[in-house]
């Protein structure tokens, strides 16, 4: 009897060391079409043959609504095994180190890492009065290696781009996700192709070069270039079909990779807070940022770790805002912008929102709403929290605030809600743009008026 037992344990043992090793010793289990349903292999070492190096469902249907340009894959996990095998408790009763406390949750099985995650979470207390709301917190992500958010993406993305042997990584971006791509890449000894507006930050596009990525530089806004670079595969002449057969994608909202690093920022809150906040905000751009920070908030739900989700409150520029548009017009994709307007936050102006149904769903699902704000607003509140906090944002991050302060104006947020405002990226990338020619006059305005506001 204790000989059949022994055997027994050693063929649990044996079937449970396969499992985890076909799925790189994480829960992941598949890549799902969030149109159709349709689920996609994912191996420790190849992405599905099926997708042929892009990441959207191939279905004839799916394609019509994603039209090669957006997001459509998310990851999928064993729910029920983690439970079982990771004690969850203790998972999110510590404080994190870097992100990669939550590997467990995280769909690689090695991490590639600069120090990401495990960002500043400030209670302001000086801004309590400018805002008008009792428990303002602010996750500042300018403390992330490269100053922006998007290295918690760049670290899962190019972790897997490692595990499946890629020799390179390519994206499209407006600056934040390619300098955070060159970083990680030349960390990865990776090749890293970038494509980027022509008139994109002149420090991130330097910060590229530096890394010893190549630039190509496009004339046009960032939907130009993404639509240039990815819009059918098929076509024998496509840029897509040729950069994505040599270098692994990597593009904001359409890899699914990226947005699992996103959801740590959820993870991280709550640790921090013991709870879940009433309000999280966030800009848009493409969306895929507010897709897996919601995305953390459902798993820490589903896990039984928390028994609360927040309201979400998206933000836009006033004439750049495709999601909001679509809120407004109760759509489920983004309404394009065929003209939009220059703003100081150009890390959000769009004409189009690529990860926009997996935004406006999360949005709709956490009852939650979209705000647009001028660059007036945004400047204002940019010097607003350098003067009380000492903190140089990025001008989209200032956005966060501009638009809470709105919601509590029009009673949306209540003076006793907890908010907890993500500040994307650090300022000190984005100084040129302070400084050029047709905003002197309209930033140097602000800060006299928002200096005398605070001066002491």
């Amino acid at each position: 009897m204790a000989n059949f037992s022994l055997s027994v344990f050693f063929f649990l043992q044996t079937i449970k060391q396969e499992r985890e090793e076909e799925r790189g010793a994480t829960f992941r289990t598949s890549l799902k079409c969030i149109f159709c349903g349709r689920e996609y292999e994912i191996s420790p070492h190849r992405e599905d043959g099926k997708l042929n190096h892009r990441f959207q469902c191939i279905n004839p249907s799916c394609v019509s609504k994603h039209k090669w340009i957006y997001g459509s894959l998310e990851l999928q996990y064993d729910y029920e095994q983690l439970k079982e095998e990771v004690n969850l408790q203790d998972l999110f009763g510590s404080k994190p180190q870097s992100m990669w406390h939550y590997k467990k949750l995280l769909p690689v099985a090695t991490a590639l890492t600069l120090g990401e995650g495990a960002t500043s979470m400030i209670y302001s207390e000086r801004l309590v009065s400018e805002l008008d709301i009792k428990e303002p917190m602010l996750k500042y992500e300018g403390t992330n290696p490269t100053g922006s958010f998007k290295d918690r993406e760049s670290a899962v993305a190019v972790s897997r781009a490692l595990e499946i042997g890629a020799k390179g990584v390519a994206c499209v971006s407006s600056g934040n996700a390619a300098a955070s791509l060159a970083s990680y890449a030349a960390h990865a000894g990776l090749s890293c192709l970038v494509f980027t507006p022509t008139d994109a930050s002149i420090e991130k596009q330097r910060f590229v070069q530096f890394a010893g990525a190549r630039l190509v530089t496009v004339d046009g806004i960032f939907e130009d270039v993404w639509e240039l670079v990815n819009r059918n595969p098929n076509r024998d002449l496509s840029i897509s079909k040729n950069v994505f057969s040599s270098y692994y994608d990597c593009n904001p909202a359409l890899n699914p990779y990226r947005s699992e690093g996103d959801k740590t920022t959820a993870y991280e809150i709550y640790s921090e807070l013991q709870s879940v906040p009433d309000w999280v905000v966030i800009p848009i751009g493409n969306g895929s940022n507010l897709v897996g920070i919601w995305k953390g908030f459902k798993e820490l739900q589903s896990l039984g770790v928390s028994n609360y989700l927040p309201r979400i409150l998206g933000v836009q520029v006033y004439n750049a805002d495709p999601i909001a548009e679509a809120w407004r017009q109760c759509k489920d994709q983004s309404v394009r912008i065929e003209s939009p307007a220059d703003s100081v936050a150009e890390g959000i102006v769009a004409k189009d929102s690529y990860d926009a149904p997996r935004a406006l769903r999360a949005l709709k699902e956490s009852n939650g709403v979209v705000a647009s704000v001028t660059d007036g607003e945004t400047l204002e509140h940019l010097f607003l929290c350098m003067r009380r906090e000492g903190i140089f944002l990025e001008p989209t991050s200032a956005t966060v605030l501009a638009a809470a302060q709105k919601m509590k104006q029009e009673g949306v947020i209540s003076l006793d809600d907890r908010v907890v405002f993500v500040l994307t990226g650090s300022g000190l990338k984005t100084m040129d743009t302070m400084v050029r020619e047709n905003m002197k006059d309209k930033a140097a305005e602000l800060y006299e008026r928002v200096s005398a506001q605070v001066r002491i």
